[in-house]
């Protein structure tokens, strides 16, 4: 989490009266809200463990990042799995109890370039590569998402080796690859 902080995530607000009162004013507004709550996301049957994002201008464009404590360790260690994604807009949706939702950048590996760029010059990173876990899908056919923004990908998912306590010089990062 340490690292995270570093590269300029925040962790983010719990939905409340307050928080989506707070939202609404920072998207009318066109203010930001650091530290604004994210919609809840699933893997394994569960909603995410931590929210985290990184705030940009306004409300209506930021990244976040979902985490969740996978079920498994490597070399003794936790993993996380995690999502992100970057906001572009705000559109109304029966989808949500709020009735609104971000649109999100259908540039997906967008926002993972976006994430492992603030990790690696935060030092946060020893090892990293990239790991092939589906088809690309393709803008000019893009797939869509539950509130029905397109989105496309090359298919890779990053893998990264956190570190705490150091800085590793983003030069001195290992990328492993295949």
């Amino acid at each position: 989490m340490a690292a995270l902080a570093r590269a300029g995530w925040s962790f983010t607000h719990r939905i409340t009266a307050d928080s989506i009162w707070r939202l609404i004013t920072s998207t009318l507004m066109g203010t930001p809200y650091a530290v604004a709550p994210v919609s809840s996301l699933y893997l394994w049957e569960r909603p995410q463990d931590l929210a985290l994002q990184r705030a940009r201008n306004t409300i209506v464009q930021r990244n976040h990042l979902r985490l969740w404590l996978a079920p498994w360790t490597w070399e003794g260690q936790s993993v996380w799995v995690g999502q992100v994604s970057r906001d572009i807009a705000v559109k109304t949706t029966s989808l949500s109890p709020t009735l609104t939702t971000h649109v999100i950048d259908p540039d997906i590996d967008e926002a993972r370039e976006h994430l492992f760029q603030s990790m690696l010059v935060a030092g946060a990173i020893a090892r990293y590569g990239f790991v092939n876990v589906g088809e690309p899908v393709f803008e000019s056919e893009p797939r869509y998402n539950l509130t029905e923004d397109p989105y496309f990908t090359d298919g890779r998912f990053l893998v990264a080796e956190v570190v705490h306590g150091i800085s590793v010089p983003p030069d001195e990062a290992v990328r492993i690859t295949d």
